[in-house]
């Protein structure tokens, strides 16, 4: 049998062909966002006997089709599949169990809640997507007859219907009334095409939804085109905001302040226009049916009240209507806020992100499409389905939360070895990372290196304005901070007949005004928040053990470390714990070496007799222990205190290997 040839390494043809247009629909974020739509492909391949099997490919559940791979496109039986046509009805638990039953790999990926309805259609290749411009024609009490004026009797028109067995039947029934359709439009959920090639099938879909993007392209123009600045601080708001929600879950939070999102906030019917069901109730298991819109002067608190009252209500409904569920948390996951931003909410930034691009397609959809007419959205009860949905809800169950997930970590000197390290560990454990130093170069080389959304902020702990300007990027990044770890530091060797005035000021400046203007800035969000948090302070072995001509810096530590034992006491009353770790000769984090030891390092050698590369091994066999510390090493430690794993507060924990002269005391 011949076969056309093959554009991916060891995958039949035809999947090749597949996976590459696939990755073309998902590409364009107006057509597919973040797992959304699904495709499919049909052909055969040979069992271990050498027969020829009719397969079906289908997107699996988690895999993003502007990324998928051949894995991400599980085989399945179509003659079995196609089997079940035949049937009257078929709850959702019998279809899942049919379906997994028909994988040849019974390993893979789940396949698409939509697996049937790509089996049962006749075509080769099918694609499905929640574009915004079919959403926005087709989603108004008048959308069918704004659809037939597009494509006339080329596509099929159907209602809303629950996706799984039912859809597949009536989609499958509609194309048997209308063979020449070349795709269907379902009414708030997306667009249908296909064809017997993938090229075929794509181009139908880019055809179809150009011709909705013109319809109401001009107003979608006029929106884009909006210059709006902000207003309002987030420090003002997002910090309450985030405190209000609670901790379970703990939620982070980001804003999109681009121009034209600032100006539609603006819009007069905004809360009329966005206060109705998602375009796609897909979208609703991430952003919740509603958004919040918490307008200028409004009460924090109050506004949220009522949203979770609201949001009740319809759980309620929902229950005592289609049985009872296990409640989700009642916390908007989006909250438009004026002058602001468009605010998006999730357990960690990248959910957040998630979150916030489905809302801005939606704010733009809805927005530019007003003059369509009225919108017609879900009822709540069909959107009580989808949310409650067990195969919806089974795509978002993961793993066990980590411990910091949520929370947010604010570390100075981030730039630096002691830094970077710290970050690693809080990173692995969770936490959302904002890295400050006054080297914008090591920060963000620092940041790049953790990767993953690390955020890298130019700060200067010494200036208050200074601080304050980084407190405002971090809540505008992350809603607010859980955990302050003050490292930010500076060393400098001189005995003390040498000791100039100035590099003693200098010293205090960085390592003990620094720590204060550092907890000063960080306690106030976390006092806004309620939510406690905590302070980790890193402070030095020296603090507690000072060494001959480190004047400078053991001094100007010891105030810092003084400083963190007071906050302890004050800030105990807003359940802020505050503790110090005591670390020694940290020399490097991976390729990040220290800067203090590259600055002090020849002169500390020296005074000790050593070669330059002889004092790291100096310092390993001064401790008891005989250890290497490494950064990672304070990160764990300064992970102890900050995941509250004891009521512990005031406390000193050395990590130095087991320096008699410092044990604390």
């Amino acid at each position: 049998m011949s076969r056309p040839k093959n554009n991916l390494q060891g995958v039949p043809a035809t999947l090749s062909e597949r996976v590459q247009s696939s990755r073309a629909l998902g590409s364009d974020p107006s057509f597919v966002l973040h797992g959304g739509g699904n495709t499919s492909a049909k052909g055969t391949v040979q069992d271990m006997h050498g027969h020829d099997v009719d397969v079906i490919w289908v997107k699996g559940s988690g895999w993003d089709l502007a990324t998928i791979e051949a894995p991400g496109l599980p085989a399945l039986d179509l003659n079995g599949l196609r089997a079940l046509q035949t049937l009257d009805d078929m709850s959702d638990e019998d279809m899942v169990r049919e379906v997994r039953r028909c994988m040849l790999d019974p390993t893979g990926p789940t396949p698409s809640i939509e697996t049937l309805l790509h089996a049962f259609l006749p075509h080769r290749f099918i694609d499905h997507s929640h574009a915004d411009a079919i959403l926005a024609v087709s989603n108004r009490v008048e959308g069918e007859a704004i659809c037939r004026e597009l494509y006339g009797d080329r596509v099929i028109y159907l209602p809303w219907i629950m996706p799984g067995f039912p859809l597949a039947k009536a989609v499958a029934d509609a194309y048997d009334a209308h063979p020449d359709a070349i795709g269907a439009v379902l009414h708030k959920h997306g667009l249908f095409t296909w064809g017997d090639t993938a090229d075929e099938a794509l181009n139908l879909h880019r055809e179809l939804v150009g011709l909705a993007a013109d319809h109401y392209g001009e107003q979608r123009a006029t929106v884009l085109a909006g210059t709006a600045r902000p207003t309002v601080a987030a420090c003002d708001v997002l910090p309450a905001l985030r405190g209000a929600m609670g901790s379970e879950p703990r939620l982070v939070m980001t804003v999109r302040d681009d121009p034209w999102i600032l100006a539609a906030l603006d819009h007069q019917d905004l809360a009329s226009i966005m206060c109705t069901m998602p375009l796609t109730p897909d979208h609703s298991i991430r952003t919740k049916g509603l958004p919040m819109v918490l307008q200028p002067g409004d009460d924090v608190e109050e506004t949220l009240a009522r949203y979770r009252e609201d949001y009740a209500t319809y759980y309620r409904d929902g229950c005592a209507a289609k049985g009872e569920r296990i409640a989700l948390d009642a916390n908007p996951r989006v909250v438009l806020v004026p002058g602001l931003g468009l605010v998006t909410c999730g357990t960690t930034v990248k959910a957040a992100g998630v979150v916030g691009d489905i809302a801005e397609h939606t704010l733009l959809t809805k927005i530019a499409s007003a003059h369509l007419g009225a919108y017609e959205a879900l009822t709540p009860l069909e959107l009580f389905d989808m949310e409650y949905w067990p195969l919806e809800q089974a795509k978002l169950a993961g793993k066990t939360p980590r411990e910091l997930e949520g929370q947010v970590a604010v570390i100075t000197g981030g730039g630096g070895a002691i830094g970077e390290g710290v970050a690693k560990v809080l990173k692995d454990a969770g936490a959302e990372i904002a890295l400050l130093d006054i080297d914008t170069a090591l920060v963000e080389a620092a940041a790049a290196r953790l990767g993953d959304g690390v955020l890298g902020v130019t700060a200067d702990v010494t200036n208050e304005a200074s601080m304050a300007e980084a407190m405002e990027v971090i809540c505008r990044r992350f809603g607010g901070l859980d955990i302050l770890v003050p490292n930010a530091g500076i060393a400098h060797v001189a005995s003390l007949d040498e000791l100039d005035v100035d590099d003693l000021r200098r010293a205090i400046e960085v390592n003990q005004v620094g720590v204060f203007v550092t907890m000063q800035a960080g306690a106030r969000i976390m006092k806004d928040q309620g939510l406690g948090g905590s302070i980790v302070l890193v402070s030095s072995k020296n603090v507690l053990a000072p060494g001959a001509d480190f004047g400078a810096y053991s001094s100007s530590k010891a105030g810092g470390h003084q400083l963190g034992r007071i906050a302890a006491l004050e800030y105990a009353a807003d359940d802020i714990h505050v503790n110090m770790v005591t670390p020694d000769a940290i020399f490097a984090c991976g390729d990040n070496p220290s800067g203090l030891w590259q600055e002090v390092g020849p002169s500390r050698a020296a005074s000790k007799g050593l070669e330059p590369d002889a004092l790291q091994e100096h310092y390993r066999q001064r401790n008891l222990l005989e250890s290497t510390i490494s950064a990672e090493d304070v990160g764990r430690a300064v992970l102890f205190f900050a995941a509250r794993r004891t009521p512990t507060t005031g406390a000193v924990l050395p990590v130095d290997g087991g320096v008699a002269g410092a044990f604390p005391r």
